[in-house]
């Protein structure tokens, strides 16, 4: 149930009477200082306009900014404000807003302070004057003060009820309103000033303006949903994290177990006419055993927990995966080679970081050169993504590469020649 009136707290009682007294006072002294003055008959089709422009915003918001709403009743009353008499425009605007409260089920207070709120905004800007029939660049130029004097009066009265039933600081709720709401308050500021002063000097093309609306509106609702069509992709790319852990971990025990028993086979069938079975079948628990590992260390690297950061020798760091991988290297016919050209280091998290060769000129370069055929040219686009892989390999490498490297703020790039091998280099930034 809305609260009444009655159940306000004092202060807000407060501002719901004087917001609408000083709208009032205000209004006076503008229809006092401008009065009714000769308008073109057109003007007056203003009255109506407003306030079935006002109520229809109020029945139908529309999103102007990406969750936000801005009800577009703003322009009305901005136009009410350069294109009718000052006796005449705060009266209007402060009137339709109240019809269009009342309209949509708001309360009577709720209604009375922001026909209030719009009273004092109108009769400000009705202050500096409405629009002439001759217009040149001061009446630009006031028409322009007035329609941004309208916005900020406007946000600012907005905020008052707000921080006095939430407690916390007006400035605090002033400047976080203002950073959500300004480019939809200045872009009906705009098009309610160009939209006047066309209806001056070419009536024809006054509604032009209006075109930037549904344009800002419907590319809002594209960044509406791109931003679920991320989210949604987050979801996924997590569930695969999870995944991926999962069966890693899943698998790891029954997987050893079967390597283990495969080591007994093996031993007890030496020589016999099972022992090449049982070899091909440890060599594909092998194989299996490196495919989980590659999984494990691609679901570590797309987490986004903080990195064990240190300060990592790249020459050291070389030197240990050169002397871990020789032998393995070699029943391949593979040899490893290092060339430091000169020491290195980054601020890394070591247990990441696999191969270092080189140091450029800008930061820590890591190169992994072969002597290899090369990579086909249609593979290339693709390279890094998961699972592109050639005759041999998971297809898992390169992606984990990538991620770990992308995660030490470094790129990875590849130079490759048919028949003269290929490059592999990685940029990270200094330590």
């Amino acid at each position: 149930m809305a609260p009444t009136f009655t159940t306000f707290a004092r202060p807000l009682k407060a501002v719901v009477i004087g917001v609408p007294s000083a709208g009032v006072a205000l209004a006076v002294v503008a229809a006092a200082v401008g009065g009714f003055g000769a308008v073109q008959p057109w003007r007056w089709l203003i009255m109506p306009a407003c306030l079935a422009g006002v109520v229809l915003a109020e029945k139908y918001p529309v999103k102007i900014g990406p969750e936000q709403k801005v009800n577009l009743g703003a322009l009305p009353c901005i136009l009410a404000a350069l294109l009718l008499p000052p006796a005449i425009g705060p009266a209007t605007a402060a009137l339709s807003v109240l019809v269009g409260n009342r309209a949509t089920g708001r309360t009577w207070p709720e209604s009375v302070l922001n026909g209030g709120n719009t009273l004092v905004g109108v009769a400000i800007a009705s202050l500096i004057g409405p629009l002439r029939a001759d217009i040149d660049i001061e009446e630009d130029l006031r028409a322009t003060a007035a329609a941004f004097l309208y916005v900020a009066f406007n946000v600012s009265l907005a905020v008052l009820p707000a921080a006095l039933h939430s407690g916390q600081p007006y400035l605090t709720l002033l400047k976080n309103a203002a950073s959500a709401t300004w480019p939809a308050s200045l872009t009906l500021a705009a098009c309610g000033v160009s939209i006047a002063i066309l209806a001056v000097e070419a009536p024809l093309a006054a509604p032009l303006p209006l075109i930037v609306l549904p344009m800002i509106y419907r590319m809002n609702r594209a960044i509406e949903a791109q931003a679920k069509a991320n989210e949604q992709l987050a979801g996924v790319l997590a569930a695969q994290r999870r995944f991926l852990t999962d069966v890693s971990h899943q698998v790891a025990t029954p997987l050893a177990t079967i390597m283990t028993n495969l080591s007994i086979l093996r031993r007890a069938s030496r020589g016999g006419a099972t022992s090449e079975t049982v070899a091909d079948s440890v060599a594909e628990a092998e194989r299996m055993k490196r495919m989980l590992g590659r999984l494990r260390a691609l679901a570590h690297a797309d987490e986004d927990v903080p990195l064990r950061r240190e300060l990592v020798d790249l020459a050291e760091l070389t030197a240990d995966v050169v002397r871990a991988y020789t032998a393995q290297a070699a029943t391949t016919g593979v040899g490893l080679v290092t060339e430091v050209s000169a020491p290195s280091s980054i601020n890394a998290d070591k247990d990441l970081v696999r191969l270092t060769v080189d140091r450029g000129s800008a930061g820590p370069v890591i190169a992994v050169a072969d002597t290899g055929p090369g990579i086909e040219e249609d593979r290339l686009p693709r390279l890094f993504e998961r699972f592109q892989r050639s005759d041999s390999g998971s297809g898992l490498g390169l992606a984990i590469a990538r991620r770990v490297v992308e995660r030490h703020g470094g790129t990875i790039r590849v130079k490759t020649e048919r028949g003269a091998g290929s490059t592999f280099t990685i940029e990270l930034p200094p330590g």
